[in-house]
């Protein structure tokens, strides 16, 4: 019998693959999202997270991004 899971597959690049797992580290036992680490690119995530993965990602980019002084 086979078992299916569905979810998200995510590729990215390794530094972005470890601010998710983090992340998901940090979250509550119940909250967490990872299904499957496949290897330091790609991740295997529960679909309903999607929105919270990418605005979590867009609010780290907002802290580390440069802004040039007046």
């Amino acid at each position: 019998m086979v078992n299916a899971t569905k979810g998200l597959f995510i590729s990215c690049d390794i530094p972005m693959a470890q601010f998710i797992i983090n992340y998901n580290a940090s979250l509550p036992a119940s909250q967490k999202f990872i299904i499957q680490v496949l290897d330091s690119t790609h991740l295997f995530v529960q679909p309903h997270m999607a929105e919270m993965i990418r605005s979590a990602i867009a609010e780290f980019r907002d802290q580390n991004s440069y802004e040039k002084p007046n």
